[in-house]
């Protein structure tokens, strides 16, 4: 298949009401290897005149984004921009059941189910009858598809594993079909949903046309590289730095934490991810902090890699605080201890905390909420002008002047002021609209630093983008 269309960044979105941030296809193309197992998919991704509001590696895009993404039987891996493989072999299982729930894959996943099933629905009024077709792959993925009159598949609905979402739904639509040559048809639509649920309907993944599709190309299958064939399995890694009394980052992965001790209990700020990296982090705060309950887990904001190890900290027993944006999806959807088949976590087998004094609760704020015993104190802030989350905070620890973000930077020193991002300058003027009195920066993504460094760098960049009049100068 090549073709052009849009796509979206799962997760990320403004708040948990709105679709997923999307982009342009300027190219897209799909090559699939049935007997071997393999699929490419290759992407260049602008930013169109889609708004720039929500999250994404790289979002809202600058110029093209290209991406390389690749599965053989067991094996997934992408290239780098220099076009070397990176292993990324945890996801091989989820991006080959995505070969069967193509409209061919879908027939020959069926017929080698002896198990599947077969019905008809019948839709009166329209004057319809659809052949409704059922079956199970790789020992636990369910997959549906409605075939019309002609046989040809009109939608498939499944379920892939979420940290978040659990067993999330992902819808897929077949239409536009055509004669692609020796009576084979294929259809040069395709739309897809991932992450409905009963909050919102109609979360938009993908949406392609293609202009062209082939079929029973040469050399379709991939070559596993040697790199990828040996890599390890991912380890999660904590890597533990005391900022403070106190007050601990727990590092060594894509995103940070921090241990904070109080007199009679421990909090933690963020439980990102999923739950492997959240019970390391868990973990290590009861190494740091023993004998001290976990009462408190502090969350940045919604998006599903800040947000995914929430559902491990709620098993614990710790009380999740967060926004009021996020009350109602992280209280019916994210949080909810039914159990999550396709990937079980510890909420879902251990739904009443067997290691904690019981079920957690949520307490939601709108601009700011405190947690405190006199001495130690946390302060989440809800920030004001900025695309990237609805929801965002920043966490400020008074006693050691200590300002903990997500996403908003800081850059590192010297970063001309062309290139400080606006992330960085929002969260320099929410400083200042606030007066915290900051000593030193810690994000979640990076390394710590001083808000020197951070002044001397951003305030010329805030100065720029100020408007004028009396308070812009």
């Amino acid at each position: 298949y090549t073709g052009t269309g849009r796509i979206s960044y799962l997760g990320q979105n403004f708040t948990t009401t709105d679709d997923w941030p999307r982009v342009d296809m300027k190219s897209w193309s799909q090559a699939i290897d049935y007997g071997s197992r393999s699929a490419k998919e290759e992407m260049v991704r602008v930013q169109g005149n889609n708004p720039p509001r929500g999250g994404g590696a790289g979002f809202p895009i600058t110029g093209e984004q290209r991406a390389t993404a690749m599965v053989s039987g067991n094996y997934a891996w992408a290239l780098n921009a220099q076009g070397q493989p990176q292993a990324q072999n945890d996801q091989a299982e989820a991006r080959q059941f995505m070969i069967w729930v193509t409209p061919h894959g879908f027939i020959k996943a069926a017929l080698a189910d002896p198990n599947a099933t077969v019905t008809d629905r019948e839709f009166i009024g329209a004057g319809r009858t659809l052949h409704v077709v059922g079956f199970t792959t790789m020992g636990k993925y369910r997959a549906t598809g409605e075939f019309d009159a002609q046989n040809m598949l009109e939608r498939v609905v499944t379920w892939i594993p979420s940290p978040v979402m659990g067993d999330m739904q992902v819808e897929i639509r077949y239409s536009d079909w055509r004669d692609v040559g020796n009576g084979i048809k294929a259809p040069f639509h395709t739309h897809m949903h991932q992450g409905d649920h009963p909050l919102v309907r109609g979360m938009n993944f993908m949406d392609v046309q293609a202009s062209d599709v082939k079929v029973n190309v040469e050399s379709a299958s991939l070559t596993v590289p040697d790199a990828v064939r040996s890599a390890a399995a991912p380890r999660v890694n904590v890597q533990t730095t005391k900022l403070a009394d106190g007050v601990w980052l727990i590092a060594g992965g894509s995103h940070n934490s921090v241990a904070v001790e109080f007199k009679d209990f421990a909090a933690i700020v963020e439980a990102p991810l999923d739950d492997a990296r959240t019970n390391a982090v868990i973990a290590e705060t009861r190494r740091l902090i023993p004998g001290k309950q976990i009462r408190y887990v502090v969350n940045t904001h919604h998006h599903w890699d800040h947000s995914g190890g929430l559902r491990a900290a709620y098993a614990e027993g710790a009380t999740i605080v967060t926004n009021e944006l996020n009350k109602d999806f992280y209280e019916r959807v994210m949080l909810v201890p039914q159990p999550r088949s396709l990937s079980p976590d510890r909420l879902g087998q251990f739904p009443f905390a067997t290691t904690g004094p019981g079920p957690g609760k949520l307490e939601t704020y709108r601009e700011r909420h405190a947690i405190s015993d006199g001495d130690q104190s946390i302060i989440s802030y809800h920030i004001e002008g900025f695309n990237h989350a609805g929801d965002m905070a920043i966490v400020y620890l008074p006693k050691s002047k200590i300002l903990i973000n997500a996403d908003m930077g800081p850059p590192a020193a010297g970063t001309p002021v062309a290139n400080v991002s606006p992330n960085s300058v929002s969260l320099y003027n929410n400083i200042k609209r606030l007066k915290l009195d900051v000593s030193q920066h810690v994000p979640i993504h990076g390394n710590p630093s001083s808000n020197t460094d951070f002044e001397r760098t951003v305030a010329p960049a805030a100065a720029r983008t100020r408007p004028a009049g009396p308070e812009g100068g």
